[in-house]
């Protein structure tokens, strides 16, 4: 019993854990470099479902608030958060940029200026990064009566963006963090006036 329990604890001690195969699907860190990453348009429904309206103090707005406040204070905090379409984290400092933008605090215009300047950078069409920046910055003011629509606003920024930025713009090699964590940050607020 001792001569097997010797080799059993050397077998043990010789394992070495196993490696995930890249590009096999078995590992979690993302897509292969290279591949094209599709991003699906994020329901914009014109008032949110429900029996919610954009204006007013409805149930869903004051859900809508809340996520917006939510995730503005979880992506400045350092947490960690997975991409909902690439299943790879996320890096801090892209998150703590929307983060900055979505919760109006100090720094915004500089953030709103990064995370614009990432997103052209990679090939993105300047007028649709704008758009896109500024519907995001726009939250940092949502209120329950103000935050369905303003949501909505900047989830029709953010399909539009996904319309008019080229082919390249998603491969997984060249997408910008910044661009996964907008993506991360509206996916739940539309879900929460939904």
């Amino acid at each position: 019993m001792k001569n097997i329990l010797r080799i059993g604890a050397a077998a043990l001690a010789f394992a070495a854990p196993a490696m995930a195969q890249t590009g096999s699907g078995s590992d979690v860190s993302g897509p292969p470099p290279g591949a094209t990453v599709t991003f699906a348009p994020l329901p914009t429904p014109t008032t949110p479902s429900g029996g919610g309206t954009t204006g007013g103090t409805s149930g869903l707005g004051t859900a809508g608030a809340a996520a917006v406040t939510g995730i503005g204070n979880s992506f400045t905090s350092g947490g960690s958060v997975t991409s909902p379409t690439t299943n790879a984290p996320i890096p801090a400092a892209a998150l703590a940029s929307v983060g900055t933008i979505i919760s109006g605090g100090n720094g915004q215009a500089a953030a709103v200026a990064s995370v614009g300047a990432s997103l052209t950078a990679a090939g993105a069409p300047a007028g649709v990064t704008a758009q896109l920046t500024q519907a995001l910055a726009a939250l940092a003011g949502a209120t329950p009566g103000s935050a369905p629509g303003l949501i909505i606003s900047a989830a029709q920024a953010f399909n539009n963006f996904v319309a008019n930025a080229p082919a390249s713009f998603f491969a997984s090699n060249n997408l910008p963090a910044q661009f996964l964590a907008v993506h991360a940050a509206l996916t739940p607020m539309v879900a929460a006036i939904r």
